[in-house]
C-alpha cells in the first residue's frame, strides 16, 4: 500500500499550524490510476494544487474527504499499487 500525500513544497514557505484544504476528488475509491495522474484538488493558503498518484494502480482508500483540511504530510489516500 502507498500512501498518497501532499507535495512537500506547497508547505515551505508557510507559518506552522498551517493546513490546506482538500477541495475536490478527481477520483473515486477503486478506480483505476495511472503514475502521476492527478487525483485531487487542494489549496494553501490561496495557492492551488493537484496531487498527484506516485505509482499506478487502485484506489483503496480515500481518508481526507472533499472540504476537509489536512496538515503537511498528511496521508490523503491509499493506493494499492499494480498495472
Amino acid at each position: 500500500m502507498i500512501d498518497i500525500r501532499p507535495p512537500e513544497d506547497v508547505f515551505v514557505d508557510v507559518d506552522e499550524g498551517v493546513e490546506g484544504l482538500l477541495e475536490t476528488w478527481l477520483v473515486d475509491e477503486n478506480d483505476r490510476v495511472a503514475a502521476d495522474q492527478p487525483v485531487a484538488d487542494a489549496v494553501v493558503i490561496k495557492t492551488s494544487f493537484q496531487v498527484l498518484a506516485p505509482a499506478a494502480g487502485t484506489i483503496a482508500e480515500i481518508v481526507v474527504a472533499k472540504g476537509d483540511t489536512f496538515d503537511a504530510g498528511a496521508v490523503l489516500a491509499r493506493l494499492e499499487a499494480g498495472p
